[in-house]
């Protein structure tokens, strides 16, 4: 009888043996994964601060494009304003070439 408990021991201790083997590998399975788990949550957060450094530049690019449209605005209603004036001194001129013409007729027809 003493030899089927020796077999029962070395089978249990055979048992025990593999069992633990295959708890640390599966520790070491977990560790592992923890690992991975920690690097990506780091590149979470790196991707996350890339987003928020993205949208930043979003906002300055969208008040730059503001602040162009304004003066594109702006500009356009000077360069309307500048028109006017250049048709009115166009027309002024051409107002005063004519009586400088008709001065110099005049004057020639007096001489």
């Amino acid at each position: 009888m003493s030899t089927k408990i020796d077999e029962l021991f070395a089978t249990l201790r055979g048992l025990i043996s593999d069992q633990t083997r295959d708890l640390a590998l599966a520790m070491g399975e977990l560790r592992a994964a923890e690992s991975e788990r920690d690097n990506a949550r780091q590149s979470l957060r790196a991707a996350e601060q890339d987003v928020e450094e993205l949208d930043t530049l979003c906002n300055d690019f969208r008040r730059a494009n503001a602040r162009l449209v304004e003066e594109r605005d702006a500009a356009r209603g000077l360069n309307d304003i500048l028109k006017g004036v250049n048709l009115r001194l166009t027309a002024d001129l051409a107002a005063a070439m004519q009586r400088a013409d008709t001065a110099e007729a005049i004057l020639r027809a007096k001489a």
